[in-house]
């Protein structure tokens, strides 16, 4: 027989089926005390069966079968003729779920939430959806929480892009205190007044915040996050990098430094419209932007008038010319441990991406088709699909023409034009070679960043990422107030704002390198609660 803990039965059966383990059991006490009166009875009035659920048991759910009796009251003043003997201990009264079971889920509601909970409780035997596991948190009552001495704050959408909250979090406990129905000054200031006692505040870089905290509790002692502070000097940096993209290209191309090249993938004549268009359309709302501004409108102002977000418009407005958009050099891929065995099969003539696909998944490839297509595309002595003649006629091709890719290995006389070399990388990408630590760089890598250092103005923007980067790492706060003065008197305009960003939250952002609080805790925790 089975070991299950049923205090006050007696297993009787277990039967397993496709739905899992049925327990039969039936109730041992001999006597029964009414819930009206209080008065025990041994007289039995009719017998019937309950069915709750159960833990599982080795991942197979449970259900239980208890043989429960009703029972006559003898105390002829009451007025409960019968009554159902009820097991505290296993399951409530009028209960469809065990009370350890109960208490589970329970334990996952507040933990995962409802759909999370409800995916991972189901591989644990136990199949509940996410709308139970809310009901089961919110019929808890609610804990009084007393009101925290360190405090964590952050914003959450209610609806992305349009609604926001504030979530305050105990930085102690990690529990969520309370949300409040904006991320304004004035609700983080009330509820602080409301709720007297905090010392410290861990917040991020915004001005809500900051004015709220100080105007709801001024003695309290503000820590900004250090993350974000290092998130606003990565877009300061790239900003920068923004302004001086073209003249890095051109320095590349007059250095004579080793460019990367890749064959050229010949494009249809409607490709080629379209990227002409698209160029010229960016260039033309570039002019517009920068007109208005010289006119003398906000930044913002233009982003509302013209519909664009404000980080485009600062980004043409500090460009200083048209920022052409630069290559994404290719990064790792699936493919790469499979190459040489591609190539080798190429030589051999194999030019069916669907053959190389299947063959390269029998070798345990995880990737799709189209990403062996992709890289066979270039290297095709011909294209993988040859035009109609109608289309031939539209593209302005004769008969024996094909508009498509470039062999691998093109003719001599056309070897310099299917090569083209790759220009720098867009800022968004080299900025992290001015952040990462020199040493944990390639040898690529290094090249390009040495490339880069040989412009004046970055390697200035090199050095002060790197001073600050140094001074957090090492809570160096003697350090600090010599590199907020440097980077206050560069002629990097960029640096310049994020140093002015700093000095009108120059106390949190000190303090960050003295504590170790951070919002760490408050990340995510919407989520969590949700």
């Amino acid at each position: 027989m089975l070991p299950f803990s049923l205090p006050g039965f007696e297993v009787q059966a277990v039967s397993e089926a496709e739905v899992g383990l049925t327990i039969t059991a039936r109730a041992t006490s001999p006597i029964a005390t009414c819930p009206a009166c209080q008065h025990e009875s041994c007289h039995v009035h009719s017998y019937y069966t309950r069915a709750p659920q159960d833990l599982p048991v080795s991942g197979q759910t449970v259900r239980l079968r208890l043989r429960v009796r009703r029972f006559r009251c003898q105390n002829g003043a009451c007025r409960q003729q019968t009554f159902v003997e009820q097991a505290p201990q296993v399951v409530s009264r009028y209960a469809r779920q065990t009370r350890r079971l109960r208490e589970t889920l329970k334990a996952f509601a507040y933990t995962l939430s409802g759909q999370a909970g409800s995916r991972l409780l189901k591989q644990a035997g136990m199949t509940v959806s996410g709308d139970t596991l809310l009901r089961v948190a919110k019929s808890v009552g609610t804990t009084v929480l007393m009101t925290p001495e360190l405090l964590g704050m952050d914003d959450f959408a209610f609806k992305r892009g349009r609604t926001y909250g504030t979530i305050l979090v105990d930085l102690r406990t990690h529990r969520p205190v309370d949300l409040l129905p904006e991320r304004t000054a004035d609700a983080l200031s009330f509820w602080l007044r409301t709720h007297p006692g905090v010392l410290l505040i861990s917040r991020d870089r915004s001005t809500e915040y900051a004015r709220g905290a100080s105007d709801g509790a001024p003695e309290a002692l503000q820590v900004a996050d250090r993350f974000h502070v290092l998130q606003n000097l990565r877009e300061a940096g790239e900003r920068a990098l923004k302004r001086l993209h073209a003249e890095l290209v051109e320095q590349q191309k007059a250095s004579g430094h080793p460019q990367a090249i890749h064959y050229k993938r010949r494009r249809s004549q409607t490709e080629v419209a379209a990227s002409t268009v698209a160029h010229l359309r960016r260039q033309a709302r570039y002019e517009e932007v920068v007109a208005l501004y010289q006119q003398g409108m906000s930044i913002l102002g233009i982003a509302n008038q013209l519909r664009m977000s404000r980080s485009t418009v600062r980004s043409f407005v500090y460009a200083g010319a048209f920022p052409e958009r630069a290559n994404v050099l290719r990064t790792k891929s699936l493919l790469d441990p499979y190459v040489p065995y591609l190539e080798t099969r190429l030589k051999q003539g194999c030019r069916n991406a669907h053959q190389l696909w299947e063959e390269q998944v029998a070798q345990g490839f995880k990737g799709s088709y189209k990403v062996v297509n992709h890289w066979l595309a270039p290297r095709r002595e011909k294209p993988g699909r040859k035009h109609s003649l109608r289309e031939k006629d539209l593209l302005g091709l004769t008969e024996q023409e094909e508009a498509g890719t470039y062999s691998q290995q093109p003719k001599q006389e056309e070897q310099e034009e299917a090569l083209e070399p790759v220009a720098l990388e867009a800022p968004r990408h080299l900025i992290w070679l001015l952040l990462r630590d020199p040493s944990s760089l390639n040898q690529d890598e290094q090249r390009t960043l040495g490339l880069i250092r040989q412009h004046s103005l970055v390697e200035r923007l090199y050095h002060l990422i790197q001073g600050y980067l140094r001074l957090a790492r090492e809570r160096d706060v003697e350090a600090f107030d010599p590199w907020l003065a440097q980077c206050s008197n560069c002629d990097i305009p960029d640096m310049q704002s994020f140093a002015q960003g700093i000095q009108k939250d120059y106390e949190a952002v000190k303090t960050s390198l003295i504590l170790p609080y951070s919002n760490g805790p408050v990340e995510g925790a919407p989520f969590r609660c949700a």
